[in-house]
């Protein structure tokens, strides 16, 4: 009988860990899915392989595909510890229907766009800094 309960604690135990996993707590998930809809629309125009990684026999077009595939993967949201303000997606949505391929592409590249890239951990050593120092 205490076997059974043990199992039975251990299988809930499992159970909770599994729902909480499964939740998105994601920063950010609809600015990422705006950005990702931009450039999927704009992807064929700059070369991008529309056909990797989800292209489906059903699908009625690549970009629909891209962008059914990124309203998925954007509910890990950015990597940003604040939602960015609905401005600065505006701003970085404009750059990417621009049409510069360099935007479509890399947008994280752009001034625009730059608040894709996570300000480097404050509490990290400075990656300069520790060659410098194992070179002396």
């Amino acid at each position: 009988m205490r076997l059974g309960s043990v199992a039975f604690s251990v299988a809930m135990a499992a159970a909770g860990l599994i729902a909480v996993s499964c939740g998105s707590a994601g920063v950010g998930v609809d600015a990422c899915r705006q950005v990702e809809s931009a450039r999927c629309v704009w992807g064929p125009a700059c070369g991008v392989n529309m056909g990797v990684p989800v292209r489906r026999s059903e699908s009625t077009s690549p970009v629909d595909d891209c962008i059914r595939y990124y309203n998925d993967a954007c509910l890990h949201g950015l990597v940003a510890a604040a939602e960015p303000s609905q401005a600065n997606v505006d701003a970085c949505v404009g750059a990417i229907n621009a049409g510069d391929c360099a935007a479509v592409l890399r947008p994280e590249t752009t001034a625009a766009c730059a608040w894709l890239t996570p300000a480097p951990d404050a509490g990290a050593p400075d990656a300069a800094a520790t060659t410098d120092a194992k070179s002396d």
